[in-house]
């Protein structure tokens, strides 16, 4: 009986031994370099990793669990990577493409519910991901990633300098996710990335969304398919009280596959501001938006929290991007907390801005309270009016050399007459002047601009094929102040894709 028992005790004990040799011959040490292969412990290699080291990933493996980055001491990043050679990926600065290089991905998903493929501790820093992919959590709840929360208490509680290059992000096909990736943190980059599926029926979803971190954040050259936001920063409280800033989003494709509307899924708009400052919105290409959860508008930029105590949105500027297909462009709101101030919208085409097919008011700008809005060298298709002003002033307010239809209104407001009556009621000594109003009539406006019949009789480049820039004997040439070009001149091949 005791020979019996000793002798399942000596196999129980060789069996162990045996599965701890096979886990650990499933993580190789080389110099800097730690390999993990098939269903080996990513933790343990994390928690090994000095700062410089590099992790490969065997390609194509699936490695299940939730990862937490430790916070160590240094400055130099530990990379978290595909075992694949740098020739089979993309190169640096090229967006992955999913259908090309899916086979060499390292996969990284959470299979505990209500836990993320990957957190950080507090503090935690340097830490670089290259072609990896991150799958969707359990039911699609929560967050793939998650990089700070809103418990920290201090600055040097929230994750910094962490980035997120060629990487995968995507739902499950019919679950969907409710986010990509949560950036509350300092030195944030997601770059050259794919996300895809986030979509949710009854609440939000968001590719990237940031509310408890004060940036730099850089969003740069990613294709985001979210229902929602592609992209949010505000709309949460953090015991820092903070506001993101520093925060550039630029040459990304943001879109909404079409399919989706047949599916209800809730559908918002591709960017939203509730409190940031100091942002860059340049190059990016946003297509398809349609009323569902909102009107359909495609940016919005309100300021506002949970409490209301500290949101602005402030210092911004959207530059030489194209909106292509909502059922408005922007969404204006200063009137809550610290308010909104001084954002410029420049050299942008907006094109098929159309209440009838994507839904909403096929307006322009929705606004009310705002200090300091300029909006110039724009050309906007819309079916809808130029303006829906309500609720306090907007200040400060220039609008010139810019291309727009006159529809049924034009600039409209509350409870006013359409045209001048409704800049000076909402717009106080704002200036209308050098716009090609289609379809305006001179008395309707003081300031100087003029008033083509149609789109057509402008000239484009090719208006069909999304050219928007003009011909050179377009009447429109060198006719606004000192000689500039009324509209936008925008190469559609140089948005929407880093250059």
């Amino acid at each position: 009986m005791l020979l019996a028992l000793a002798a399942i005790v000596l196999v129980a004990g060789l069996v162990f031994v045996f599965a701890q040799q096979t886990r650990s011959r499933r993580v190789v040490v080389s110099g800097n370099t730690i390999t993990v292969k098939a269903k080996g412990d990513v933790q343990a290699a994390l928690e090994r990793a000095r700062p410089g080291d590099t992790i490969l990933l065997e390609a194509g493996a699936t490695f299940r669990g939730a990862l937490n980055l430790p916070n160590k001491s240094g400055n130099d990043y530990i990379t978290i990577r595909s075992s694949a050679p740098d020739s089979q990926l993309p190169a640096a600065n090229e967006r992955i493409d999913p259908a090309r290089y899916g086979s060499v991905l390292p996969k990284i998903v959470s299979d505990t519910p209500g836990e993320s493929a990957v957190t950080a501790t507090n503090g935690a820093h340097h830490y670089r991901f290259i072609a990896v992919e991150f799958g969707p959590t359990p039911k699609g709840a929560g967050n793939i990633i998650t990089l700070g929360t809103t418990d920290e208490k201090s600055f040097e509680a929230l994750p910094h300098h962490i980035e997120f290059d060629r990487v995968y992000i995507h739902g499950h096909p019919t679950e969907g996710q409710r986010r990509g990736i949560a950036l509350n943190g300092r030195s944030l980059r997601v770059i050259n990335s794919h996300f895809a599926e986030i979509k949710r029926k009854g609440e939000e979803s968001q590719a990237m969304a940031g509310w408890a971190g004060d940036g730099p954040f850089e969003i740069i050259n990613n294709y985001i398919e979210a229902a929602s936001e592609g992209v949010l920063f505000g709309g949460a409280n953090s015991p820092l009280q903070v506001t993101p800033t520093d925060i550039v989003v630029r040459g990304n494709h943001f879109n909404k596959p079409l399919h989706w509307r047949d599916d209800r899924w809730v559908v918002k708009n591709h960017l939203e501001l509730k409190n940031a400052r100091k942002v860059i919105i340049d190059r990016n290409l946003m297509t398809n938006n349609w009323a569902s959860g909102q009107t359909g508008t495609a940016l919005v930029f309100t300021s506002a929290s949970d409490s209301g105590a500290h949101a602005r949105v402030e210092d911004v500027e959207v530059t030489n991007n194209i909106v292509r297909g909502a059922g408005g462009a922007l969404n204006l709101h200063g009137g809550e907390s610290q308010g909104g101030h001084r954002l410029t919208i420049r050299n942008n085409v907006f094109e098929d801005i159309n209440g009838q097919k994507w839904g909403g008011d096929g307006q322009f700008l929705k606004a009310a309270v705002w200090d300091g809005l300029v909006i110039e060298n724009n050309t906007i298709q819309t079916t809808g009016a130029i303006t829906i002003a309500h609720g306090g002033p907007i200040t400060g307010f220039v609008f010139r050399h810019n291309i727009i239809a006159q529809n049924a209104y034009g600039f409209f407001g509350d409870g006013r007459s359409p045209g001048q009556d409704s800049i000076d009621t909402f717009f106080p000594r704002g200036r209308v002047t050098y716009n090609a109003i289609i379809g305006g009539e001179a008395h309707t406006y003081r300031d100087r601009n003029v008033y083509p019949v149609s789109f057509k009789q402008l000239k484009f480049v090719n208006m069909e094929g999304g050219d928007f820039r003009l011909q050179s004997e377009s009447m429109l040439k060198k006719a606004g102040t000192n000689g500039a070009d009324i509209g936008a001149n925008l190469d559609p091949a140089t948005v929407g894709q880093s250059r």
